[in-house]
């Protein structure tokens, strides 16, 4: 790329979500891009062309047909202008429609006439996300080299909670930057197998009662959809969680320690992995006697007592002691702190202590129980812990798909392509 600022096109779908495209546009700018915003008619009722184009700079295109920019085939310079091509928010419609190669309005015939890369930053209903045709459309985006960045998950315009949010404008520039200036950090993982674990497993007391914590997924489907992002060949062994499934990344869903043992392990069996990355919040317990019926509620103080638990599988030390070398591994461990001015002393010291159990090539150890950060957090943040002893800190707390990417980065940085 020469030395001009990059270009960026930035298609505005017709989702709630594009009230947020002026602060997009502004952080794209600050960032050093040139930005064309280009509307469909939709994204007229959610915001104006006026606040796009004072932000912007330029003025909005938003007309197929337009009777001042034709005389050029304005559509076509338009779609050869760009290094990149945004479309945020990127609604069902819009990526059905690219999907199936239409060209009804301006924003589509660029699509489908553009030989930039695209990202796409979805946002819709948690139900449309989920939907059959909508992970058929992103599939078919993602085989002709589409990038997707989110949706997040969180409380929707129409008062479901759940996936579907467009991510935040800071994210969404952070994955174009890395699209736009290091196309090898875009291919770094290209050709590569990753298997990555997330969520909770459940340890059963009998067919409805479980012991299970708080994990929510979200940091190894993060991980999961960066690896994919860049180019891996991505497993994702998965505990009962309700998230769908990266563009790209095969999926295997589990409910148990034992079964997500049994899915990772048949996976490197298989095949070398040039990285595990174990995500997942193993339960730590399970029970001497699981019921093969439903206890009666009399049974369960009994049922409940410290001697009928005994430890549960250790599912990283585990592999690690089957598959040393056959992978390159990553734990991931959960911390609470006892003294907040020696947050990093003890961040460190319990990364130390389970890189040496787990015996893992490095471990991020993050904190639980404060907010922003852990369980149940959009953000997060830790400690890198490498065993040659070299530690590397995530900073302040950074949207979890942003903190996968950076976590690739730094493994990338010290793997070769399955050799250890």
């Amino acid at each position: 790329m020469s030395a001009r600022a990059p270009r960026i096109l930035l298609g505005v779908s017709g989702g709630i979500a594009a009230y947020k495209a002026p602060t997009l546009v502004r952080a794209f700018i600050a960032a050093g891009c040139e930005v064309q915003v280009v509307m469909t008619p939709a994204a007229q009722a959610f915001t104006t062309e006026m606040a796009l184009s004072t932000v912007s700079r330029r003025p909005v295109r938003s007309h197929l047909l337009d009777a001042s920019e034709e005389g050029r085939v304005g559509h076509i310079e338009l779609a050869d202008w760009p290094d990149l091509v945004v479309v945020a928010p990127a609604t069902a419609n819009v990526m059905a429609r690219a999907a199936a190669g239409m060209a009804d309005d301006l924003l589509t015939t660029v699509l489908l006439a553009t030989r930039a890369a695209v990202l796409w930053a979805p946002a819709m209903n948690t139900n449309m996300w989920r939907h059959a045709a909508t992970q058929a459309n992103l599939g078919t985006l993602a085989s002709r080299g589409a990038s997707f960045v989110g949706p997040d998950r969180g409380e929707l315009a129409c008062g479901w909670v759940g996936e579907g949010r467009m991510i935040d404008p800071p994210v969404i520039v952070e994955r174009a930057q890395q699209l736009l200036a290091a196309p090898d950090v875009a291919s770094s993982w290209e050709g590569r197998r990753v298997l990555v674990s997330a969520g909770p497993t459940r340890a059963y007391l009998d067919p409805v009662r479980f012991l299970t914590n708080a994990s929510t997924g979200a940091m190894g489907f993060c991980l999961a959809q960066q690896a994919a992002a860049r180019g891996a060949e991505v497993t994702l062994v998965a505990g009962p969680v309700e998230r769908s499934t990266p563009p790209g990344v095969r999926r295997v869903d589990v409910h148990t320690a034992d079964q997500m043992l049994a899915a990772m392990s048949e996976s490197l069996e298989e095949a070398r992995h040039d990285l595990v990355a174990m995500v997942a919040a193993v339960a730590d317990l399970a029970p001497r006697s699981p019921s093969a019926g439903k206890l009666a509620k009399a049974a369960l103080p009994e049922a409940l007592t410290a001697g009928a638990w005994v430890e549960g599988v250790d599912v990283l030390a585990t592999l690690t002691e089957r598959f040393a070398d056959r992978a390159s591994f990553l734990g991931v461990g959960a911390q609470t702190v006892e003294h907040d001015h020696l947050v990093r002393e003890e961040l460190l010291a319990a990364g130390r202590d389970k890189l040496a159990r787990k015996r893992c090539d490095a471990i991020f150890v993050n904190r639980v129980g404060v907010p922003g950060v852990g369980f149940g957090s959009d953000t997060n943040t830790g400690l890198l812990v490498h065993d040659d002893g070299q530690v590397h800190d995530a900073g302040p707390p950074t949207p979890k798909l942003a903190l996968a990417g950076w976590l690739l980065d730094r493994m990338a940085e010290r793997s070769g392509r399955g050799d250890r």
